[in-house]
């Protein structure tokens, strides 16, 4: 498997309508789609969330726009293999 600088996963997504309040707290939203580390590759290694979106119109092309700031942290070097696990080895 070929490891590149940049990859890219989708963790949540939400579909805002036009009137809607698109406000979103982002603290109180738990991943939308599934994220492991095919290979272990990322242990011990840097990972930056950014927040973007897309906005499509009744016609034209899709704008995508990547919002302000981002966050970022690094991955354990070793992984649970449990939730159960991870609450023993957190003393929770």
């Amino acid at each position: 498997m070929k490891i590149f600088s940049l990859n890219q996963v989708v963790l949540w997504d939400k579909i805002i309508r036009r009137g809607e309040n698109a406000r979103l707290n982002l603290h109180e939203i738990a991943t939308k789609y599934y994220f492991w580390d095919d290979g272990d590759y990322l242990k011990s290694n840097n990972v930056t969330l950014t927040l973007g979106w897309n906005v499509i119109s009744n016609a034209g092309r899709l704008i995508h726009v990547r919002g302000n700031g981002s966050t970022s942290f690094v991955f354990p070097a070793q992984y649970a293999s449990s939730r159960l696990a991870n609450s023993k080895s957190s003393g929770q």
